[in-house]
């Protein structure tokens, strides 16, 4: 979802094809990796030969539901946006849901035509309205592009059960689980995807705080 979340935040994006109500089902790298070493310890010198599956879920047991995610996001990059080329803050607005390829695609034009001004400059030379206009076509495509990669799962109904991963817990004790946790389930979104996630990009990915 990050390079979603990052042309939100630049002003570059904003709306995109999601089913509002449907669910992301995200999971903290560092708690995917506790949950493998974990079952790496229960099960390395077993020495039988058995499959076991954990999941590492969070759609069951603490959805993140994608129009709260648009929140979350909306009020993040207020409270502390990104600048421009002239230092100016970036004001993004409410992010805009589609649930069809055909309106997300009257959007990206309409949005794309009022940042370029091509409206405005229909009547002017040629050849620069064709090149504006080819700059639009192209922020389009890499927008729908996007798009269509995301869809299968900005519109997946499917919910991954984390029941054994949980027994897996069981077998810590209280410090392993605190060192090693990965209880989903206590995540609270709205701190994770403000103050952890998001920084962390803007921090390492965009070198920008």
């Amino acid at each position: 979802m990050d390079p979603i979340i990052l042309y939100y935040g630049k002003g570059q994006l904003t709306g995109f094809l999601v089913d509002p109500n449907g669910v992301l089902d995200v999971v903290p790298a560092d708690m995917v990796v506790n949950a493998t070493l974990a079952a790496m310890a229960k099960h390395g010198a077993a020495g039988k030969s058995e499959s076991n599956i954990y999941q590492i879920a969070s759609s069951v047991v603490n959805p993140l539901v994608f129009k709260d995610l648009a929140r979350l996001l909306h009020e993040h990059f207020n409270s502390s946006p990104f600048t421009d080329s002239t230092g100016s803050p970036i004001r993004v607005p409410a992010m805009k849901l589609f649930s069809s390829m055909e309106d997300f695609s009257s959007h990206l034009w309409r949005e794309a035509l009022k940042r370029s001004g091509l409206g405005a400059l229909a009547n002017l030379d040629g050849r620069l309205s064709q090149k504006l206009e080819s700059i639009c076509r192209k922020s389009v495509e890499q927008a729908k592009y996007l798009a269509n990669i995301y869809e299968p799962y900005t519109f997946y109904g499917g919910r991954f059960d984390n029941s054994n991963t949980k027994r897996l817990m069981g077998y810590m004790s209280k410090e392993e689980r605190h060192q090693f946790g990965f209880d989903v389930e206590n995540i609270d979104w709205k701190d994770y995807i403000s103050n952890v996630h998001i920084p962390g990009l803007r921090r390492h990915v965009t070198k920008r705080r």
